[in-house]
């Protein structure tokens, strides 16, 4: 059975096109970075990675990937990146590594995972780790199978993100909250899970490690299903709690300092700069979205990216950083595709 959902996967990439859109317009105009997410008409049919110019809202290129384990709001980071790497999992039976040149997606790599469906990913200089329902896996730069593998604490099919610090990668397992799994030099997996101490009880599902902090929201409360927080823990243990007013903070991202917290509940971005110690700063709503609901989201250069559905349609919504720790809207971008996850912002495509 293992063998044959494989194939199936495989078969999935056989003649793999990467369609790139250019206009003539482009020549006149300096290029913008682009927004990716991954669409597809339902959980199991055939996935496409599309990619839209942040700015005009034109599609730069399509690129179609193997059938999807899961819907937007279930898992974090189906889309990472980082340098000239793209990791692409919400995939039936493993994920898709692939290089990054000059903006464009090339070179797919599978990922094995032994017939599993991959639901999370995330990058690092040493490798890739891959997150399904009951394993992280673990992947050396270069190798398409996974040197080091580890049970989760639940193994459920609650598992919803993988994110990395320098020291340790963690899951969260929605009916299970937060687990730290130690590092060694090379990246590998060297020991168990532990589950991090002090946090609220609770639902967590997207999760953003900084060097030596990971933010974790907890978008329900275990006491009341109709709070949430933002915990920030260093190693096994929580250092700081936010309280916050909005609703189901459910998926965080950062850079350069900066998280922000999408909250689909009350349709807003949390965003709140960090030092050693945990938030220094913290805005609960420093933005307010359009539509009805709001997924995932990316943060780069200076841009925030979500995924989000406006009048029943997947949407990608962009906003620019302000010098504080509120948002500005960009664009809001309409998807031709029934269903999407993840959003991910990119460099521009060279012309």
């Amino acid at each position: 059975m293992q063998f044959s959902r494989s194939l199936v996967f495989g078969a999935a990439l056989v003649g793999l096109s990467i369609v790139t859109t250019s206009g003539t317009s482009h020549a006149e105009r300096r290029a913008e970075p682009q927004i990716c997410t991954l669409g597809t008409a339902g959980v199991g049919q055939p996935g496409t990675v599309i990619c839209k110019d942040v700015q005009s809202g034109e599609t730069t290129q399509t690129v179609p990937v193997g059938p999807t384990v899961s819907a937007a709001g279930g898992i974090a980071a189906s889309l990472a990146s980082r340098d000239d790497r793209v990791l692409v999992t919400n995939q039936v039976g493993g994920a898709i590594l692939f290089r990054l040149d000059d903006g464009r997606l090339k070179a797919p790599v599978i990922l094995q995972t032994d017939g599993e469906g991959s639901l999370s990913g995330a990058l690092a200089d040493s490798g890739a780790y891959v997150l399904t329902a009951t394993t992280l896996r673990f992947y050396p730069r270069g190798h398409s199978a996974a040197s080091s593998a580890r049970e989760l604490l639940l193994g459920d099919g609650s598992a919803a993100a993988v994110t990395l610090t320098d020291r340790f990668a963690y899951v969260s397992e929605k009916n299970g909250s937060l687990e730290a799994f130690p590092l060694g030099h090379d990246g590998t997996l060297t020991g168990s899970a532990s589950p991090v101490a002090g946090i609220s009880p609770g639902v967590i599902v997207g999760i953003t490690g900084l060097d030596r902090l990971v933010v974790a929201p907890v978008a329900h409360l275990a006491s009341n299903p109709n709070q949430a927080e933002i915990s920030i823990s260093s190693r096994l243990a929580q250092v700081q709690r936010v309280p916050t007013k909005e609703v189901a903070a459910c998926w965080a991202a950062n850079d350069d300092g900066e998280v922000c917290v999408s909250n689909p509940g009350s349709m807003t971005v949390s965003c709140g700069h960090t030092g050693d110690g945990g938030f220094l700063s913290y805005t609960s709503a420093a933005a307010s979205l359009p539509g009805e609901s709001v997924f995932d989201l990316d943060m780069w250069q200076g841009l925030v990216g979500l995924q989000g559905v406006d009048a029943g349609k997947p949407v990608l919504m962009v906003f620019r950083r302000t010098a504080g720790d509120f948002l500005v809207p960009l664009s809001e971008l309409p998807l031709d595709t029934a269903t999407a996850a993840g959003a991910l912002l990119l460099p521009a495509i060279s012309r």
